[in-house]
Order: C-alpha cells, then sequence, then structure tokens
C-alpha cells in the first residue's frame, strides 16, 4: 500500500510539474532587454523558424538551443503509468479472484475447498464464467463507444464498481449456485477496464511507440499485478479460505474508483459529437474487425484463435493443477507469479527485438510450444517449464492489439480495442465451457482414453496456434510492408 501511494504521489507530481514548467513568471521590460543584450538567441517558434529558413533553425539546435510549438498553452498528455496504476489495481483484485473462486466453488458444490474437483463443480466454474465473458461481449463495445463520447474515466470507475460489488456477491454466497451467476451477470455487465486503459494508452502515443506501451502495460500492469496478487492471495486462500481474498479484492477495486474520481486525467481530447448505438453493438464491433481491411482481418482472426487457445490456461488453471499434481492456492501462487513476471518481461524485450511482425510469428509458436510441453508434462518441473514458455509466447497478443490500434482513426480507438475486447470476451466464454467440458471429459470417473491424456485441453489450445500462425504468415506476408507491420517498435521511455 505504501509503494502504492509513493507510485500515486509521483504521478500527480509529474502532471503538476510539466504545468508549472509551462507557466513561467513575467520579467519586467528593461530586465528582458538587458538579458537579451547578454545572451544569443536559444530558443525560437515553429513560425519563427520558418522566416529564418531552414538551415538557422538547424544551426540553433546544433548550438543547444531548440525550436519551440507555435501552441504554449497546450498540456503534454498524460503519463500512460495512470493507465498502467488503474489496469494494475483491476488485476491484482482479479488475480485474488482467480487464484480463489474455483476453491469456493468446491466449498459450495462438493463441501471441501481443498477436495479434488467434481465433474459437477469443473462443470459449474466453466458456466458461471461463460455467463460473465458472454455478457461482456455483448456489452464491452457499448462501452468502449462510451468512453469516445464521455471520456475514459467515468467507465474506469463504473468497471472498478462493478468488479467490487462482484466480489462482495461471491465472498458472501453460502450455498447457492444462483448466487455464483448473479455475480458473475454484474461483472458481465461491467467489465471494461482493459480496453478502456489500452484506449487511454493510444489516446496518450504516438503510432510509433504505441506497440511498445502496450507491451510497457501489459507487463507492468497485468504481469505485475500477478506477480504480486498470485502468491499473497493464495496463500490467504489456503489459510483463511476463499472468502477473505474476495472481500480484499472488493477494497481494492473501491480504493481504484478513489483515484479514478479524485487523481487521474482524462486522456480523451479527441471525444466524438455523437454516439451511434447502431455501431455500439457487439456484431457491428466484430464487422469492424473482421469485414475490414485485409491487413485489420488477418489480425483480428488470428487474435481470436490466439485469445481462445490462452483461455486454455485461465479457465482451468487451478483445477488442473489440483487434479494433477494435488495442488492447492498456495502451490498455485507461486507458478503464477512466474506467468506474471514473464508478461512483465517478454512483451517489452522481444518485441523490441523482434519488431511487431515477427513477433507475433515467433510468439505464437512459441505459446503453442509451451502448451504442448504443458499438456504433456508429467511431473511439476516439466510443466512449470512449459508454463514458462507460455508466458513468452503471450507476447504476440499485445503486438496483434498494436496493429489493430494503430489502424483505427483517432477518434475511434475505444470502439475499435472495445470490439477487440468483445473478442476477447467472445472467445473466453467460448473457452470457459469449451475447457472445462474437456477437462471433465479427459480426467473425472470413466475418462476418455483411459485418463492417459488429462491435459487434452492444452493440445486443443495448441492446435489453434498452429492454424493461427498459419493464417499470420499467408495474411501478412501479403501487407509485409504495411506501416502497421514495419520495422522494429522503439519503446518510449516515461519518467515519473
Amino acid at each position: 500500500m505504501r509503494r502504492l501511494l509513493i507510485i500515486i504521489a509521483l504521478l500527480a507530481a509529474s502532471e503538476t510539474s510539466l504545468c508549472v514548467h509551462a507557466i513561467s513568471p513575467p520579467h519586467s521590460t528593461s530586465s528582458s532587454l538587458k538579458q537579451r543584450r547578454r545572451r544569443t538567441q536559444k530558443s525560437v517558434t515553429n513560425a519563427a523558424a520558418c522566416d529564418f529558413g531552414p538551415r538557422a533553425a538547424e544551426i540553433l539546435c546544433a548550438r543547444g538551443g531548440e525550436v519551440r510549438s507555435d501552441n504554449t498553452s497546450e498540456k503534454p498528455p498524460p503519463s500512460i503509468y495512470w493507465a498502467v496504476l488503474h489496469n494494475w489495481l483491476y488485476f491484482v483484485s482479479l488475480g485474488f479472484n482467480l487464484i480463489n473462486i474455483q476453491f469456493l466453488i468446491r466449498e459450495i458444490i462438493d463441501g471441501d475447498a481443498k477436495a479434488t474437483p467434481s465433474a459437477r463443480s469443473i462443470a459449474l466454474s466453466g458456466k458461471v464464467e461463460s455467463v460473465d465473458k458472454l455478457l461482456t461481449f455483448l456489452g464491452i463495445g457499448f462501452l468502449a463507444s462510451l468512453s469516445d463520447k464521455f471520456g475514459r474515466k467515468p467507465l474506469m470507475i463504473w468497471s472498478s464498481l462493478g468488479f467490487a460489488l462482484t466480489n462482495i456477491i461471491q465472498a458472501t454466497t453460502k450455498q447457492s449456485a444462483a448466487m455464483l451467476y448473479l455475480a458473475d451477470f454484474v461483472d458481465g455487465c461491467s467489465s471494461c477496464m482493459l480496453p478502456l486503459c489500452q484506449a487511454y494508452i493510444a489516446d496518450v502515443s504516438k503510432p510509433e511507440k504505441l506497440a511498445g506501451n502496450l507491451g510497457i502495460f501489459q507487463g507492468l500492469s497485468a504481469g505485475g499485478a500477478f506477480i504480486f496478487a498470485f502468491p499473497i492471495g493464495g496463500l490467504l486462500g489456503s489459510k483463511y479460505g476463499p472468502r477473505l481474498p474476495l472481500v480484499i479484492a472488493a477494497g481494492l477495486q473501491v480504493l481504484n474508483a478513489l483515484i479514478l474520481i479524485f487523481l487521474t486525467p482524462e486522456s480523451n481530447q479527441n471525444k466524438t459529437t455523437k454516439l451511434d448505438l447502431s455501431e455500439a453493438n457487439p456484431i457491428s464491433g466484430l464487422k469492424k474487425l473482421f469485414g475490414n481491411a485485409p491487413i485489420l482481418r488477418t489480425a483480428a482472426v488470428v487474435y481470436f484463435l490466439a485469445s481462445l487457445a490462452r483461455s486454455s490456461l485461465d479457465a482451468q488453471f487451478t483445477n488442473y493443477a489440483s487434479i494433477r499434481f494435488s495442488w492447492t492456492q498456495a502451490q498455485s501462487g507461486p507458478v503464477l507469479v512466474l506467468v506474471g513476471l514473464m508478461l512483465a518481461v517478454a512483451p517489452r524485450l522481444f518485441i523490441s527485438y523482434f519488431g511487431i511482425h515477427n513477433a507475433i510469428l515467433a510468439g505464437l509458436l512459441t505459446f503453442g510450444f509451451g502448451l504442448t510441453v504443458a499438456g504433456l508434462a508429467p511431473t511439476p518441473p516439466p510443466f512449470i517449464f512449459g508454463i514458462f514458455v507460455t508466458a513468452i509466447g503471450c507476447m504476440a497478443l499485445p503486438a496483434l492489439q498494436a496493429v489493430m490500434a494503430n489502424l483505427a482513426k483517432p477518434g475511434e480507438r475505444g470502439a475499435l480495442l472495445g470490439a477487440v475486447g468483445s473478442v476477447t470476451e467472445l472467445t473466453g466464454a467460448i473457452g470457459s465451457t469449451m475447457y472445462a467440458v474437456l477437462l471433465a471429459k479427459f480426467t473425472a470417473d470413466g475418462a476418455l482414453l483411459g485418463g492417459k491424456f488429462p491435459g487434452a485441453h492444452f493440445f486443443v489450445a495448441a492446435s489453434l496456434l498452429l492454424t493461427g500462425w498459419g493464417i499470420a504468415v499467408h495474411g501478412f506476408g501479403r501487407s509485409k510492408d504495411h506501416p502497421a507491420l514495419k520495422g522494429g517498435v522503439e519503446i518510449e521511455e516515461y519518467e515519473i
């Protein structure tokens, strides 16, 4: 908490200092004249540079001077770290929830949170998650479009408070499976933090910096949150039961909303003047992605397959680890820390090294190889290695998001990234049920193939990634000189 308060204070100070440096105190006329006699001109405006000629401006810059913007009153954009902060808080709560919710379902359905999950509890965990994802799919494009008109902040507040209520309902549910459906209904109607924070990043980033900044964002806000949330949430859940971490998760989202209300600056300075409700539905969002230019359509199809493959881990990791290795939250937490650590490092490092195009292709193959190793692993060490490789391969996802975001008009980035969010939630809705069914079929009593392939759902996911790689090779190969794919990515450094 102390580190969080320091980050907030430094963010506020950076915004203030930018404004202070932009306004210098007026000097008297005589003082100004004396200073002009004693020193050489150090800076000129763009207009003055045009009058002097390009050679004069070049000499000025060579001597340490600068060419200033004519619009001195224009404020610099907010730091990307506001979006990182809010998504970090959201994902800390999400991490506390993810590592404990399936144990809560076992407690309600099987009567013992620490018992091996029954086929019934596995199925219920998939169904309630599918309700959440399906509702999010239906509404996230509308919420993202609202942020194009009214700003990012109001919708980010809505998302924080909705997830807080979701965790409270889950934490107070004793026996009723219906209350679990209600909790995921609330979450599905309010879940939009990730695409809104991505839109915040797009608002304040130059096009050539966007892929790198999205990599930083994923690494710090998702990876950095999971590094903290999984071990702490796992230990709390193992010692005190799965309900306490959910209460803490709710409290963090109330804090998130308060920071948004009182401190965070708005990023969307190009608000659209009207809201076309006919365009703010999931079908229209999918049309924007899949029915548009070839390069955007290719990126959307590949992202769909990669996101559906990732659901094999998101949906059933704790159940699979419990069945395969008898792990509790305490044992699952350190492995998920590894995932968080690699999510924090891999996108920034490898997207910069490979460039966007190659990061997509290499990431898809790496991702698929990691899932295959995890599915075949008979003991924890090779399983952990497979998860490590999988986390590296996740660099393909922010690279694909950057391609799609760079193809959007400035006033439509929220809507397009909302459509990307819709795809993520749709694949989550499909994957939650699909992978739960596969896990139950290959591990429960009377398992298919004699229970010899408990990781069958990982093999299905790996085949999806291999298919996506083939589509990317063919589709992007025809547009390899497109600016959205060309060259490496320079990651912009921000100092708080």
